[in-house]
């Protein structure tokens, strides 16, 4: 059996969740006698494809920021999969990501479709950039796609909610903690210069991820415990607006910024934190919430999501549109020791599930079910 695997997640970013679960499945394929694959991809600037054995696209870092060289690169990828698609070698095709130019070339192969989250039906009009649009591109591949992954049972809600589908086809497999290795290696590494005392957000701050709100909310608890600091990592440095918005709250030097070099920064930042809060308003998963909890670290996430799903009862819950429950929930954390404890030992017992293998495998039975048909 062999799997394709195409470009379109790896052409243009450095990280992100999407590519890492596509780097991590074919990492657990790598080596294996019952599966092959093929990653259709000539120019790539992932970190994650630069030391596989399985692939070795060019690197145009020089030209990562510049839109006119991005669309080119996309371009030649798009025609090297066609061309790996016209050759049908290949046994299943999984893109790796929504664009349809592969319809008319996959003929009657099974098509397995990831299908992350629904972020863009509930935010697409609010928030253009996230896909305004593409749900019309989406119910053409979910027609085609003979099995669905469903990253979460909350993304199954959501695609049933908000397309027209066989539900018989949709597959639910969680993501798996690919922290977990990282966090071996780098126990007992203090190499980061961090706060004594800090509450963490990690990743990405625009529009549906709740930044601003999160920070109106711990307003109060921040200034009247001046010793206790917000450590912002990754998702870029402060923009113009986002120090705006800490001046005028008097929280300039309660906030700060620092960059994710590599995993073991990350593991890092949560076992120091007080807790991890994630107050994005919708996820279709949330790595880093197993990702925090991998490292002991309490969290506190937004109810009515995913989060559910992911954390039950070894996380703690807030209204994410109410300021005053955030605010109640992240204090009620970071000054209770004994419940802190707690949270660390439900955490680490909520991680058996979500194994990156056991996503691997189950991925691997699906592909064995629709060659096997």
């Amino acid at each position: 059996m062999k799997v394709l695997y195409d470009h379109q997640t790896f052409t243009g970013t450095q990280y992100g969740g999407i590519s890492r679960y596509f780097y991590e499945l074919m990492n657990a394929f790598s080596g294996r006698n019952d599966i092959e694959f093929e990653l259709a991809i000539k120019f790539s600037n992932s970190e994650y494809l630069k030391e596989v054995s399985y692939s070795h696209p060019v690197g145009y870092q020089k030209l990562a920021k510049n839109r006119r060289a991005n669309q080119v690169f996309s371009r030649l990828n798009r025609l090297y999969s066609s061309t790996k698609l016209s050759q049908g070698n290949f046994d299943i095709f999984h893109p790796t990501y929504y664009h349809s130019y592969f319809l008319n070339k996959i003929g009657t192969k099974p098509l397995v479709l990831t299908f992350h989250d629904v972020i863009s039906e509930k935010y697409g009009e609010t928030y253009p950039v996230f896909g305004k649009g593409l749900s019309g591109l989406k119910q053409k591949l979910l027609q085609r796609a003979d099995v669905v992954i469903s990253v979460s049972q909350a993304t199954k809600r959501g695609i049933l909610e908000h397309f027209e589908i066989d539900e018989s086809k949709i597959r639910v497999v969680h993501l798996g903690n690919y922290l977990a290795k990282q966090v071996l290696k780098t126990k007992g590494l203090n190499n980061l210069t961090l706060p004594e005392r800090y509450v963490l957000f990690v990743g990405n701050r625009d529009h549906y991820k709740n930044f601003v709100g999160f920070v109106e909310a711990i307003r109060p608890t921040l200034l009247k415990d001046k010793d206790l600091k917000l450590v912002c990592a990754g998702g870029g440095g402060f923009k113009a607006e986002e120090k705006t918005l800490f001046q005028r709250n008097h929280l300039q030097d309660q906030i700060v910024y620092h960059p994710i070099f590599n995993d073991s920064t990350l593991v890092e930042l949560y076992e120091k934190a007080q807790v991890f809060v994630f107050p994005s308003l919708m996820e279709g998963f949330g790595l880093p919430v197993l990702e925090a909890m991998s490292c002991g670290c309490p969290v506190a996430l937004t109810d009515g999501t995913s989060f559910n799903e992911i954390a039950e009862d070894a996380g703690v819950y807030f209204e994410a549109d109410k300021p005053e429950s955030i605010q109640a929930t992240v204090e009620k954390v970071i000054y209770d020791t004994e419940l802190r404890q707690l949270m660390r030992m439900r955490g680490y017992q909520r991680l058996p599930d979500f194994k990156a293998e056991n996503t691997a495998q189950q991925t691997l039975a699906v592909y064995k079910e629709l060659v096997n048909k």
